[in-house]
């Protein structure tokens, strides 16, 4: 390699939609990554955990002057990869671009004859054919035909070269059943920092899973690494959490972890008596424990398992392949009644011992009816579970079902990205009504809070902000592509998008909305959540939308309330908090409240101000205040722009009480450039040089003229320090929410 090459290859992960808008390590890679440092090839992983728009991502991965920039591409995150992919090549074509992962490796020819961006996919794994493919690709050599684990253009045309053998086969120094050791550590290099990244103790399952595109790439096999090698990292991730004192839970990565039971058994017994002190969690087979491992998992400190049901249904179990292969010559179906025991047992004694437990079910599997799926959830629902995920069935490219799909009834496709999509199910699978331990519920509630976040907000809240626009508020019928375009470009990697519409016709709503999220999907918006507000019919005076995001569109049918949002133009919702009536708004304006501010006053006098955060603390949570930046101390939150909104003409503005500033088109530079130009006016107007109160915000649109906004910041003291304690005390379910979320995101 160029010795003035500071890296050769930066890999990079991107986060999902629906994930934190943080890129991170990733388990896979650093395998790879301590390989090819054993081979003298220099990578890093691109970490960062607020990253900026796309374009300023891209710019810093090539300041480290990487001669290839490797992606670890999934469905979910594969519009964000092909976004950073293109500006890369945009500002350096010279640059190698690689996709890895399943994704990649099962859709490779498809990716290459739609994404001129991608120069090449690496297939399955990699630890035994990245070295001499990642140096072929940085000396200028050319690929080779004959290298198994490849997919590249020659002459325009795709060359696939097909999978590669997996990893710890060819090794003849190492027990067949620790193959796996046969690879270098990522933590034992030092490849990886810290923990949190999980560890793997083994790879594969044996099962015949028809849907499974793990168990595709590991071609049914089970490969482990020795009861020694998981100790040593286990007691390095335990001595790192002792040394920095940072306390997380440590993920076990295997498709199955008990799928060798006597040796799950041994290993955690052995993890036991090293009294490490670390938390883990794994998912499993519920047919592949017992009580004893369990109790020997909870001894070695296992807090929480996972178990795969699927169906509830044994026909359903054999056409999947769960249990017995489709084609399994005896047809009775004992061995999956059986298993269904199994999960219940395995739940009960999980349970029984502690463990924090979920199921996992799909529906819309193959030979799956409507009332299938009703019998399963009513399984579900027999089980003491802490929760449980209602997955939908996806068809990958390269699993046993993609060949099969159409005797089912299950139409798919690949799409003008190059990823395989199931478009169809032989039944509606949104008729099933979700049970209330369903993980959907949590999601939709996080949309519901983004969304109310991000309405009459005057920064981000709630959002993971970098150097660009982190919320942007679209208003009007539609997300024309012009917008769509130019958001991609501003927006943060991990920014929430919102649009309002006006009142739609009933049969207009859903192709409206469908519309709109293939409009964001083309422009590859890097947002984690794309909410779209529908109006309601006004009640009890009060205006109300209802929140559509992919992901929780369950609950507009099954549940509404739950993605309902209620708001006032005026300050009674507020008023009726301060004297201990319920309301159900989300967010009212309170800018009456300090015109006439009676009401608080006469609450606020009763207690010291030292006190009345104690006195908040007993009553509800009060309705969020629309921009509250006006009236809350220190500096007004819209100066750095991290939220716009946009009209329908393109105008563009921090807020609606805001002038305009800008259009859709100009420059986030641009735009703040006009918005300092108004902050300077308002101050110069309103003399606030000369100015002795050091707590006003000096909003610049606060919605009233400069005199009464003056006077209202200078007289009502008593009632803004109410305001400011209220708009805190209002935010804590939707901070309590965000490091919920926090935790548990990828």
């Amino acid at each position: 390699m160029a010795d003035s090459r500071a890296t050769d290859i930066v890999f990079m992960f991107p986060p999902a939609q629906g994930n934190l808008g943080a890129f991170r390590a990733h388990l896979g890679v650093a395998y790879l990554r301590a390989v090819l440092a054993q081979e003298g090839i220099a990578s890093v992983q691109y970490l960062n955990s607020r990253p900026g728009a796309v374009d300023e991502i891209a710019s810093g991965v090539l300041d480290l002057n990487p001669g290839a920039v490797g992606f670890t591409v999934y469905d979910a995150n594969y519009a964000l990869s092909v976004a950073l992919a293109r500006s890369i090549k945009r500002k350096r074509p010279a640059v190698r671009v690689v996709f890895g992962g399943a994704s990649a490796s099962f859709c490779a020819e498809h990716i290459l004859e739609k994404q001129s961006a991608v120069d090449a996919c690496v297939l399955g794994e990699a630890e035994e054919t990245g070295a001499r493919i990642f140096a072929r690709l940085l000396d200028g050599s050319g690929l080779d035909e004959r290298q198994p684990g490849i997919a590249f253009r020659r002459d325009g045309e795709v060359v696939c070269t097909g999978m590669p053998p997996l990893v710890g086969f060819s090794c003849k120094t190492l027990p067949a059943q620790w193959a796996l050791d046969s690879t270098p550590s990522p933590y034992l290099s030092g490849t990886l920092t810290d923990g949190r990244t999980g560890i793997l103790s083994g790879r594969g399952c044996t099962h015949h899973c028809q849907y499974c595109c793990f168990a595709a790439l590991g071609r049914k096999t089970l490969r482990l690494h020795s009861t020694e090698r998981v100790l040593a990292e286990l007691e390095w991730v335990a001595a790192h959490q002792k040394r920095t004192g940072q306390h997380y839970v440590v993920s076990i990565h295997d498709d199955a972890f008990t799928l060798s039971p006597t040796r799950a058994k041994s290993l955690c017994q052995a993890i036991a008596e090293r009294n490490l002190g670390l938390v883990l969690t794994c998912i499993t087979r519920a047919d592949a424990l017992d009580e004893e491992l369990i109790r020997t998992m909870r001894d070695a400190g296992f807090a929480s398992v996972a178990f795969g049901l699927e169906s509830a249904v044994p026909s359903v179990l054999r056409a999947t392949g769960k249990v017995r292969p489709p084609d399994w010559p005896d047809p009775d179906l004992e061995p999956e009644r059986e298993f269904l025991e199994r999960v219940r047992t395995s739940v009960a004694t999980a349970k029984k011992y502690g463990f924090n437990v979920g199921v996992s079910v799909i529906l819309g599997l193959p030979t799956e009816s409507a009332a299938d799926g009703a019998e399963t959830l009513r399984f579900v629902k027999s089980l003491p579970v802490n929760y449980y995920m209602q997955n939908f069935l996806w068809v990958f490219p390269g699993t046993p079902l993609w060949e099969t799909r159409e005797r089912y009834g299950i139409r798919c496709a690949i799409n003008s990205m190059g990823l395989g999509t199931t478009a169809e199910y032989a039944y509606d699978l949104g008729k099933l009504r979700p049970l209330p331990k369903c993980s959907r519920e949590q999601e939709a509630r996080l949309a519901r809070m983004l969304a109310a976040d991000a309405l009459h907000s005057c920064g981000a809240p709630g959002v993971e902000s970098g150097r660009g626009i982190a919320a942007a508020v679209v208003r009007g019928t539609e997300l024309t592509a012009a917008t769509a375009g130019w958001l991609s470009g501003i927006l943060d990697v991990g920014s929430v998008l919102v649009q309002v519409y006006p009142p739609l016709k009933p049969s207009e709503k859903n192709r409206r909305l469908y519309c709109d999220r293939e409009a964001a999907g083309e422009a590859l918006l890097p947002v984690r959540h794309h909410i779209q507000l529908l109006p309601r019919a006004d009640w009890n005076g009060l205006r109300r939308w209802i929140v559509a995001c992919s992901g929780s569109d369950l609950y507009r049918t099954h549940k509404p309330e739950l993605l309902t949002i209620r708001t006032s133009d005026g300050p009674e919702p507020f008023r009726d908090w301060l004297e201990g009536r319920p309301t159900e708004c989300s967010l009212c304006d309170v800018s009456e409240c300090l015109r006439h501010p009676d009401e608080v006053l006469r609450f606020a006098h009763e207690d010291p101000e030292s006190e009345i955060g104690a006195r908040l603390l007993q009553m509800a949570v009060p309705p969020g205040i629309k921009y509250p930046g006006r009236w809350t101390r220190g500096k007004a939150p819209c100066l750095p722009l991290s939220r716009i909104e946009i009209e329908q003409s393109g105008e563009v503005r921090c807020c609606l009480h805001g002038e305009p500033i800008g259009a859709v088109g100009d420059s986030r530079q641009a735009l703040t450039d006009r918005l300092t130009w108004f902050v300077e006016e308002a101050e110069r107007r309103r003399g606030c040089a000369t100015c002795p109160n050091t707590q006003c915000p000096r909003c610049p649109f606060p919605g009233v003229s400069d005199q009464e906004y003056c006077s209202l910041m200078s007289r009502q003291e008593r009632a803004l320090d109410l305001l400011n304690w209220a708009h805190a005390y209002s935010r804590v379910p939707s901070i309590l929410t965000l490091q919920r979320d926090r935790f548990g995101s990828g």
